[in-house]
């Protein structure tokens, strides 16, 4: 499918929002780095605030999908559906990687756009990934425990490699966007899984009293 004029004006701004920011990124930069008059910016989405505004919905809408595509899938296990969404995830990730640091980076910021793009788009994905934890529970795969902070740790996890990849680049020689790195980050995801979320053989046939801060049923 041939580019468009849009196409080319959203790459544009996702490269140079990713290597100047959004404060060092005129419309006139946007626009000669797209090859395309500059009224065309505001044409397609009524200046640089709303192109911003755009990237940010796009990644998040894509992200909200990835989530729904897979609670779509039939697997043998709660454990497996976990996997395989949190690889789904990180694929997503790597392949809008520029996109992905700017938006991880803009929702640690305390603004009208974030508390609107929270409670659109975050707090949808805070209830998925509780319930397939909660999921978990209920059939004795997963250990009971704080959902809360199940999630959080789980989340941390796969978002972290993208917010804060030149920390793994310059400290570890860790390139996020190599297809190395998912394969090897599964391999330690999983174990950490089967250590730290998923019932031993013997946790199944005994009783646990560690309960959770507030109901699963």
């Amino acid at each position: 499918m041939k580019e468009t004029k849009k196409d080319r004006i959203i790459d544009a701004a996702v490269r140079l929002f990713h290597t100047q920011g959004f404060d060092g990124t005129s419309v006139r930069d946007i626009a000669s780095k797209a090859n395309v008059n500059v009224a065309l910016v505001s044409y397609h989405f009524g200046g640089k605030k709303g192109l911003y505004e755009e990237l940010m919905t796009q990644f998040l809408e894509g992200h909200l999908q990835i989530i729904k595509n897979e609670q779509e899938k039939s697997l043998n296990s709660t454990k497996e559906q976990l996997l395989s969404l949190i690889k789904a995830l990180l694929q997503y990730q790597s392949e809008n990687h520029f996109v992905a640091r700017m938006v991880h980076r803009e929702m640690t910021m305390d603004s009208v756009l974030v508390r609107e793009l929270m409670t659109t788009y975050l707090r949808k994905e805070k209830h998925d990934l509780e319930e397939l934890i909660r999921s978990g529970m209920r059939k004795g795969e997963f250990r009971k425990q704080p959902l809360d902070f199940a999630v959080i740790h789980l989340r941390t996890m796969i978002i972290m490699p993208f917010q804060s990849p030149h920390y793994l680049s310059e400290l570890y020689q860790i390139t996020t966007t190599e297809p190395y790195f998912i394969e090897r980050y599964m391999k330690h995801i999983r174990h950490w899984i089967d250590l730290w979320l998923c019932k031993s053989q013997q946790e199944y046939t005994t009783t646990t009293t560690y309960l959770l801060p507030r109901s699963i049923s």
